[in-house]
């Protein structure tokens, strides 16, 4: 209970703080115009993805005990919940005769999960410091993919013309990620002995960046009717928090995952496959004239449904 009361707290207090900085911007409550609420915005985001998040993934990585050639599959996990959840997405937009611009901001909301925010922050308090790894390798495509894959296939539903690899660019935070996961490695494999301390830290860095992210999403909240919108924010809800477990938890415990450091990978992959909608879900549909209050409203509706999804996850991963 502890655990899941800590989690729900760093997310409230995180999310709402944020948003209220916005709206005392706003109303002229502190001195902060719309340039210097995006600048601080940046700063946050910038201080959790290129420090707390690249820290905390490598010395987690450092003290893993026995590397496990099967975990080397996690990457292609991570990518594999993307890509069902985006063909999931595309046969609900089918299925509900939506036009173009729901269809395509209903694909961004089964594409893109909230992982590194919500989903390392869970991982860390439900099962432990060694999950941080193991989150950081599960996401190792992701930036790949936003880019490569959900970027093209958004704006081809926002403008008609077809998806193209020419639309990647790689994104900074991939090479920090990549630079972290290679440094702890490379300290776990030369025997570089861990101070203890360093869990700690790791553990800190986590709830800390995790922090840092949601309260930039609250900066820039926008709260909208989900009433309109229904049908989309249940199904995606579905999508997020059934479909897409399902399959790759399953891929999992097919792959073995289960009799690993008692279980830990399967745990992890549970907890972050089955995550919210991204907050960079928006950012297709606000680029490319998609339908941004579906996407706004779905984002809210399965970040609220965590309410119910948090404690399940818990008493299934107590249960493993």
């Amino acid at each position: 209970m502890n655990k899941l009361l800590f989690t729900f707290a760093v997310i409230i207090v995180s999310l709402v703080a944020g948003y209220a900085i916005q709206r005392a911007a706003r109303q002229g409550r502190v001195r902060l115009d719309e340039t210097a609420l995006v600048s601080l915005r940046r700063r946050s985001q910038w201080l959790a993805l290129f420090g707390c998040i690249p820290l905390s993934a490598m010395l987690s990585l450092w003290g893993l005990p026995e590397p496990e050639p099967r975990l080397l599959a996690l990457p292609l996990l991570g990518l594999a919940s993307w890509i069902c959840g985006s063909g999931l997405a595309i046969a609900l937009g089918r299925l509900l005769r939506l036009d173009r611009a729901r269809a395509g901001s209903l694909f961004c909301c089964g594409a893109f999960s909230n992982i590194g925010a919500v989903g390392s922050l869970t991982c860390v308090v439900f099962l432990g410091e060694s999950a941080i790894a193991l989150v950081a390798l599960y996401r190792l495509f992701e930036e790949l993919f936003f880019f490569g894959i959900g970027m093209p296939v958004a704006r081809w539903y926002g403008s008609g013309g077809k998806p193209t690899l020419r639309a990647f660019r790689p994104d900074p935070m991939l090479g920090a990620v990549i630079g972290a996961l290679l440094c702890g490695i490379a300290l776990n494999r030369l025997g570089v002995p861990r101070p203890a301390v360093c869990g700690i830290i790791a553990s800190a860095s986590m709830v800390l960046g995790t922090a840092l992210l949601l309260a930039a999403i609250g900066m820039g909240l926008r709260l909208s009717s989900l009433g309109a919108y229904r049908r989309e924010a249940l199904g995606v809800a579905a999508i997020k928090f059934v479909g897409v477990p399902l399959v790759v938890a399953g891929l999992a415990w097919t792959i073995g995952y289960g009799a690993i450091d008692g279980g830990l990978p399967l745990k992890t992959v549970l907890i972050v496959s089955a995550m919210p909608v991204a907050m960079n879900a928006l950012m297709p549909p606000s680029l490319y004239g998609l339908d941004l209050d579906l996407a706004n409203a779905c984002w809210i509706f399965s970040t609220a449904a965590l309410v119910v999804v948090l404690p399940a996850l818990l008493a299934i991963t107590a249960a493993l």
